[in-house]
């Protein structure tokens, strides 16, 4: 039997109750009174410009309760500057002349193998606290998803409670390792220590930068950093990025550090980023939490045979508007990352088909109108196929489809530096 299909607004997903015809302020279908609900709907979404840029980052904080000497542009200094071109990614409703409910949603060029995909960042999500409870916020998610549909966005990424955005399409799923290492641990595995030193990355660093910038975009999956702001992704989070040098004064790599957790690390090659790492701990004499991504193979093999722990957790709430193109690029580069069998299957997604395919020389998705081997809802869909769980933990895998338990989870994971 088909599975009836979400196209991506909440409203499709479940039906909003019926509102209550009563009189003003009784209480309607949504918890609130009816001439509120009627103030809601009336109310102009607009996107937002340089001059908001103040008052847009002085009600976001305060909506989200910063404590003094923390705030947006100092958390996320790569989308949260006061110009046009980046203020328009901000969404906001306005009671009286004030911003009082914000949706941020940003842009990114996300390069999977050979494909560049176009990738919505969701952020800042928000509504001053007397405001609340009036449907705002859903004003605003409905119409950054209807946009980012409109526009042929790929996918989209947030952080978030899941639940709280499943009503809006997106569901909590892909796969990211962080591995626990310690200086007891690399004692105990006898690896010699490389003489490796570590300096601040700065704006003022400029070859260094360009260095780093380098072998970010070596990696299988990266998001496209300019120039200019490469620096300000580092710096997010309140990392501090760390340049590490041999004894020659060449450069290694490079971690971005913050209260012993390791969010990103880039080196030359796999061996080099473990003797980075090694390094960075017996520096700090303090275990550290690495986060690696799906796609880095090699360094993940290599702390796991190291490390005392480590944790597979999802990489963010995702939701894939072309499952095709995205399904194509991530199946690449498992083939190129991983060693996968030959095979095929088709895949429906609610009611499209994808044929999933590994051959000796061709690797990929294309959409068909071939009969289904397995039948998911899009929840389902992004849980089995990008973890982090085994297929088998999503749904019963029949014998036609069993390719699935091999191939997933697909190498979904997302940089915390690239998060909003």
């Amino acid at each position: 039997m088909r599975k009836r299909r979400w196209r991506g607004l909440s409203s499709r997903l479940w039906p909003r109750p019926p509102l209550n015809r009563g009189q003003p302020g009784e209480n309607c279908g949504y918890n609130k009174p009816v001439e509120r609900y009627l103030e809601t709907m009336s109310d102009t979404i607009e996107r937002l410009t340089g001059a908001d840029y103040e008052e847009a980052m002085d009600t976001m904080g305060h909506a989200f309760g910063f404590e003094e000497g923390r705030d947006f542009p100092s958390l996320l200094p790569q989308i949260y500057r006061p110009t046009d071109e980046w203020m328009q990614a901000i969404y906001a409703i306005r009671r009286d002349g004030k911003i009082v409910s914000a949706v941020g949603c940003h842009p990114r060029d996300w390069q999977v193998g050979d494909t560049t995909l176009k990738l919505g960042g969701i952020g800042g999500v928000c509504t001053l606290h007397d405001y609340r409870g009036q449907g705002l916020m859903k004003r605003l998610m409905d119409r950054a998803v209807d946009d980012m549909v409109a526009e042929e966005y790929h996918l989209s990424w947030l952080g978030g409670q899941r639940q709280r955005y499943q009503y809006y399409g997106y569901e909590r799923c892909g796969n990211v390792l962080t591995y626990t290492l310690g200086p007891a641990n690399i004692r105990h595995a006898d690896r010699n220590a490389r003489a490796i030193r570590f300096e601040l990355m700065t704006e003022d660093t400029t070859d260094w930068i360009a260095a780093a910038k380098a072998m970010h975009e070596r990696r299988p999956i990266h998001v496209l950093r300019g120039d200019d702001d490469f620096i300000l992704y580092l710096l997010s989070g309140y990392n501090e990025p760390l340049v590490a040098f041999d004894s020659n004064g060449d450069m290694l790599g490079y971690v971005t550090y913050k209260d012993g957790g390791i969010k990103e690390v880039t080196a030359t090659d796999a061996e080099t980023a473990l003797d980075v790492l090694v390094a960075c701990s017996l520096d700090q004499n303090s275990r550290l939490g690495v986060m690696v991504q799906p796609d880095d193979v090699g360094l993940s093999r290599l702390l796991g045979g190291m490390a005392e722990a480590v944790n597979v957790s999802g990489s963010g709430n995702w939701q894939i508007y072309d499952w095709e193109t995205t399904l194509d690029a991530l199946m690449k580069v498992k083939r190129e990352t991983h060693q996968i069998e030959e095979g095929e299957v088709n895949v429906e997604v609610d009611s499209d088909t994808f044929k999933l395919f590994v051959t000796t020389d061709r690797t990929g998705c294309v959409k068909t109108d071939d009969a289904p081997d397995l039948a998911l809802t899009a929840f389902e869909a992004h849980r089995l196929l990008f973890g982090p769980t085994r297929p088998v933990d999503v749904v019963e895998i029949p014998d036609r489809a069993r390719m699935l338990n091999t191939w997933m989870p697909l190498p979904l994971g997302f940089m915390r530096a690239d998060s909003v």
